[in-house]
């Protein structure tokens, strides 16, 4: 049906619970209106009971109170004309009394009372000289038909009973997932708890947890009987109001005033839109122990009672009723008459006044401020006022630490103290809930809410504070409403207050003498109380605010993000669907546990479930950086902010970032440039060129970056990590910062800067530069991936590759590293051609990754091209010429091709000890090479002569213990134990190695390979126990330095399992062979030579526990393996085939 005419009547709810519950007892379900009146915004739902087609209507989402409920119910009757009763259907919090003995899920109908129609509403500020509460306005008498329909139904109920338990069931029943939520909870959670007794301030959980188990802070209740309704009906006065009740001795006192039975917050809002009747069922005592267990059921006796009452009313009894879109326009143009009545009588009167009325008004006027000092003095004995614009949240979930903290400076001596943090940290949320528990457990303390953040908003509340306190000159032009608020406030015989000023975070409004309005040359700070009879509360985002504010770093909290638990509970209480606990935790994880962030989200999958699950959003968060800026802008979330504060987290911390640029732009360049940075561990050394276009520029100052990061630090938007030099912030601080960079600005220039910082301060990759490298790895991540357009950006960026890959190597990460050169190479052979010397420096590089891999067919023809054109552009006897030799040299030697590699050696010796001397360390380290393939060729006389001439001439130049020194030492050893000159040989080894875990430290490479010799030596001398002891302690500090993968752990481990081999423990050797053999095929590939050596040791053992078949196959395919890549005359093949063809022959 899409006639909208043919709805008569109108259903409003203010909760989805409410809605859902309405739902249920629909007898039919119509389809949605096509078209409603412009600039109608609301949701609605059609159906028809009994014979009445109805259209049910529900607050926005999150939106509450007297405001809502009036837009909603205008444009409901605009939409459709034809409605002629409404009803006001859902949950309120009961007013129990002697008299009327009020339990959870019982049902209050408005009822008149004393001329009123059912619903007086109330305003907590308003307040009379020693009187109670000021009724506002109450709601007009509900149409003919609906009182007759009440009188009716209570007469049936009299005699029949309600029955509306067994209703909400069979109304429930073909509902599966309503029953969990919407059916009668146990009778035990229903505790009325006594009026002096609150809910803990520090809790969030349930009363059944915290309260119930104390019986003596419960009010005892007998059972009802058998014969008594249950739920019972309630007939009398609700109370309606723009603020949840939660004070039970407000209640009480109200209750015993008025005859109150019921208060809520949204039928006050009907009284001049949509006269109506109000059915609320009892969900709680309205008192601080808020229980949300019975929302559900106390909607469906209130929805079942609706029903029985419409089903009263025939059609045409709803038919004889004017539409009530009629009866406003009726009043309304009553009232524009009544208007026109006044003007004209005013007119009338000014203009028969005299000379003598204008003196008689006069003396009236000095008589009246004669009376205002004794006024004045009456106000102060006024009751205690309540004025926070924001309800109280019941999701809230307390963060202990912060709460304790606020509980305690409010009851100790300092009279101001403030909680600081960043925008969507929570400081306000916390600062509203603590202002309602304080009104629960002291009503006595009055409490003030100060929107700071400008002037204006500053005045317009202090505006509201004397409207609430009625000062007498408050409409005074000639009085300065600030010094008017201030000075009562300081006044000692004034109530105890709290004050409660958020978001101060202007410092210049605050403190400077020039910030407009009427008092220009006054700071606003200065209009804030003094004295000891009340306490001051101040949210801020800027510590300097804070500050300046409370006079003391002491009295102020910094708000953090939350913790993981909390985090989690928020994400539970704020979804209405059911939660994925798994995908909760990643969600609130990736969200930092940020509250604002978190919010924002439960919000957007709110309005899109089902179809939007946590895990779904979370795929959509991640999938891009748009995808992930368009959610963070989505400016759906908590009422409980200001109309015009954005609930994005983009746009919440973009303030922030335009008041930094405006107070220090300085600052907020460091911002910009941090933002391109790893949110973790970035290095301070980094940022000190962040106001210079370029990194290799002089500006800037030491000075100027401790105060700009002291600027960022006060607005908790860099923090300090536990190790001197290292900064960190929230990665989605970031997020948001690029995207205001992008705004209002250009990345690029900030992009280069990083660049540039992370090209000039990337090391070469060495062992002591290793822990520099891990701490930039993750900030230059995403540059490796990402070539820049401009040419000198690129240039930058081949730099930074080349060195990445050489750090890789060291890793032993030689495929990553080869990938990330070759763009280096392919960057700077385009830019620079392919003989510039950087472009030859990455060749080098690449090659080094060929020959790593045992690709040595690669490596050699690669060494083989930097070399000859280094010997052209550069020159035969240019270092890097030389070092190209021996790069060549080594390629030649791990290919067991002596002869070649000698000559390339003998020539570079011959060339550095000319150009360079013979005592030079190039000279050194030629000869070194040198001597090694000497002894790799049985040659040990000629090695040894080398190794001790080195050795002396280091001891002599570098001294005993340089590295260099014991690095000969160590060479000189091994050519010992290859002549079986064992005692020479262990000497020497212990000697290198002890002064090694002195000098490098027990995890530094040298001292592992050290530990490895020794070893060795035991090993040939068949001492395995200490050579096992030596080697598995080497193999622990390797995989815990290096990683398990690391080629060099993994020849510890092949070493250790050659000492279980030798021993005859077969098992544990083979477990360690098949170890290595995995991980090298994983990490280096399955033809690298160090993979073949696995397969052969492997193969050994095999065959020395009998597996012959297994060990023969095995072999069989590493010589077919070793032949393709190393060559059938290379050593390592020659050794495999030799074990191969003695075993085949045995067999």
């Amino acid at each position: 049906m899409s006639d909208l005419q043919a709805y008569t009547v109108g259903w409003i709810c203010a909760l989805p619970t409410e809605l859902a519950a309405a739902r249920t007892f629909l007898d039919e379900l119509h389809p949605t209106p096509d078209a409603v009146a412009r600039n109608d915004n609301n949701s609605y739902t059609l159906g028809a009971m009994g014979k009445h087609n109805v259209v049910i209507a529900i607050l926005p989402q999150r939106e509450y109170g007297i405001s809502a409920a009036a837009t909603v119910a205008r444009d409901l009757v605009h939409s459709f004309p034809n409605i002629r009763i409404g009803l006001m259907v859902g949950v309120g919090g009961g007013a129990p009394t002697k008299q009327h003995d009020i339990r959870l899920g019982d049902v209050v109908i408005g009822s008149r009372d004393a001329g009123r129609g059912g619903v007086i509403q109330y305003d907590y500020g308003k307040i009379i000289q020693n009187q109670a509460f000021v009724e506002t306005g109450s709601l007009n008498q509900p149409p003919p038909a609906l009182l007759n329909a009440v009188a009716g139904l209570e007469t049936d109920y009299m005699m029949q009973g309600p029955e509306l338990d067994s209703k909400v069931e069979k109304a429930l029943a073909p509902w599966k997932r309503l029953q969990k939520t919407h059916s009668r909870p146990p009778a035990s959670t229903d505790r009325l708890c006594k009026p002096d007794f609150t809910h803990p301030l520090d809790s969030s959980a349930p009363c059944s947890q915290t309260c119930h188990a104390n019986t003596a802070n419960m009010v005892s209740r007998e059972e009802r009987g058998e014969h008594e309704d249950n739920p019972t009906i309630h007939y009398g006065l609700i109370a309606s109001a723009n603020q949840v009740m939660e004070n039970a001795r407000m209640r009480d006192k109200l209750s015993a005033e008025k005859g109150i039975l019921c208060f809520e917050m949204e039928a006050a809002g009907l009284m001049n839109h949509f006269p109506c009747l109000v059915i609320r069922g009892i969900c709680d005592y309205s008192d601080s122990h808020k229980n949300k267990e019975w929302q559900g059921f106390a909607a469906m006796v209130a929805a079942a009672y609706a029903k029985d009452l419409l089903l009263q009313i025939p059609p045409n009894g709803i038919k004889a009723e004017k539409p009530v879109l009629e009866v406003l326009n009726s009043v309304q143009q009553d009232m524009r008459q009544l208007n026109r009545t006044a003007n004209e009588t005013k007119i009338a009167v000014e203009t028969m006044h005299s000379d003598q009325t204008i003196r008689l008004c006069d003396i009236q006027q000095r008589v009246e401020s004669l009376k205002l000092g004794e006024a004045e003095d009456l106000s102060i004995a006024r009751n205690p006022h309540f004025l926070v614009p924001f309800p109280s949240d019941p999701d809230f979930v307390n963060r202990s630490d912060i709460w304790t903290w606020i509980e305690e400076r409010h009851a100790g001596p300092e009279s101001r103290f403030a909680l600081v943090g960043m925008g969507g940290f929570g400081k306000s949320q916390i600062a509203i809930q603590f202002a309602h528990r304080l009104h629960a457990a002291s009503a006595e303390t009055s409490v003030f809410w100060v929107h700071g953040s400008t002037k204006a908003t500053f005045e317009e509340s202090y505006r509201s504070i004397a409207d609430v306190l009625a000062l007498p000159r408050r409409h005074d032009p000639d009085v300065d409403i600030l010094v008017l608020v201030r000075d009562w406030l300081q006044r000692e015989d004034v109530s105890p207050w709290l004050m409660i000023v958020d978001n101060v975070d202007d410092f210049e409004m605050l403190f400077s003498k020039n910030n407009g309005g009427n008092n220009a040359k006054i700071p606003t700070a200065s209009y804030l109380p003094k004295k000891d009879n009340g306490k001051i509360l101040f949210t801020s985002r800027s510590w300097d605010a804070a500050e300046r504010l409370t006079g003391n770093g002491k009295a102020i909290h910094q708000v953090p993000t939350m913790e993981k638990t909390q985090a989690l509970l928020l994400l539970q209480k704020k979804l209405r669907q059911d939660v994925d606990e798994a995908a909760a935790v990643r969600l609130v994880g990736t969200l930092e546990y940020i509250p604002l962030a978190i919010n924002q989200a439960a919000a957007y999958i709110n309005k899109r479930s089902p179809r939007v699950t946590i895990q779904s959003y979370l795929d959509e968060f991640q999938q891009s950086e748009n995808r992930k800026g368009t959610l963070l802008r989505s400016d759906r979330g908590d009422i409980r902010r200001y109309d015009e504060v954005s609930n994005s987290v983009v746009v919440t911390w973009q303030v922030t970032f335009e008041q930094i640029k405006r107070e220090q732009p300085r600052a907020a360049n460091l911002l910009s440039l941090m933002s391109y940075f790893h949110a973790q561990n970035i290095p301070d050394y980094m940022l000190h060129d962040y106001n210079s276009s370029d990194i290799y520029s002089e500006e800037g100052s030491d000075v100027d970056f401790e105060d700009d990061l002291d600027v960022l630090r006060g607005y908790s938007l860099v923090t300090m990590t536990a190790t001197p030099g290292l900064l960190e912030m929230h990665s989605l601080v970031q997020f948001c910062t690029k995207v205001w960079i992008s705004k209002f600005g250009s990345p690029d220039p900030w992009k280069t800067l990083f660049l540039q910082s992370a090209s000039q301060h990337f090391p070469s990759g060495v062992f002591e530069t290793w822990q520099q490298c891990q701490t930039l790895m993750p900030h230059i991540q995403p540059l490796l991936d990402e070539e820049p357009s401009e040419e000198r950006n690129r240039l930058e960026w081949g730099k930074l590759l080349t060195n990445v890959s050489w750090y890789l190597v060291m890793l032993g990460n030689y495929s990553k590293a080869e990938v990330i050169v070759q763009q280096a190479v392919s960057t700077r052979a385009e830019i620079l051609g392919q003989e510039h010397p950087s472009t030859l420096t990455s060749m080098n590089n690449l090659a080094l990754t060929y020959m790593n891999q045992g690709r040595w067919k690669e490596a050699e023809e690669l060494f083989v091209r930097v070399m000859e054109t280094r010997k052209r552009v550069l020159g035969e006897e240019h270092p890097d010429t030389l070092a190209s030799m021996n790069n060549l040299a080594s390629t030649f030697w791990n290919q067991g091709r002596w002869k070649e590699a000698e000559e390339l050696q003998a020539k570079e010796l011959e060339i550095c000890a000319r150009v360079l001397g013979e005592e030079h360390p190039h000279t050194l380290t030629s000869m070194v090479n040198l001597a090694s393939t000497y002894r790799n060729q049985g040659r040990w006389k000629e090695a040894e002569e080398l190794f001790v001439r080195v050795m002396e001439t280091r001891k002599r130049v570098l001294g005993e213990e340089h590295p260099s020194t014991l690095t000969s030492i160590a060479n000189l050893a091994s050519t010992y134990r290859n002549q079986g000159r064992w005692k020479e040989a262990e000497e020497l080894d212990v000697r290198v190695m002890e002064t090694r875990k002195r000098v490098l430290g027990e995890e530094h490479p040298h001292t592992l390979t050290s530990m490895a010799n020794l070893a060795s030596t035991f090993w040939n001398q068949g001492r395995w126990k200490e050579a096992e002891e030596l080697q598995a302690k080497e193999l622990e500090i390797c995989a815990r330095v290096l990683g398990e993968e690391h080629p060099d752990t993994l020849t510890s481990m092949a070493n250790l399992a050659s000492t279980y081999r030798n021993q005859g423990r077969w098992k544990e050797a083979e477990e360690l062979d098949v170890r290595v053999m995995e991980m090298n095929k994983r990490v280096l590939g399955e033809e690298h030579p160090s993979t073949l050596a696995s397969m052969n040791n492997l193969a050994h053992t095999w065959m020395k526990q009998g597996l012959s078949q297994d060990a023969i196959s095995l072999l069989q395919n590493c010589v077919a393996l070793a032949t393709r890549r190393l060559g059938s005359d290379h050593p390592n093949t020659l050794g495999a085939r030799r074990s191969l063809d003695g075993w085949l022959a045995a067999e």
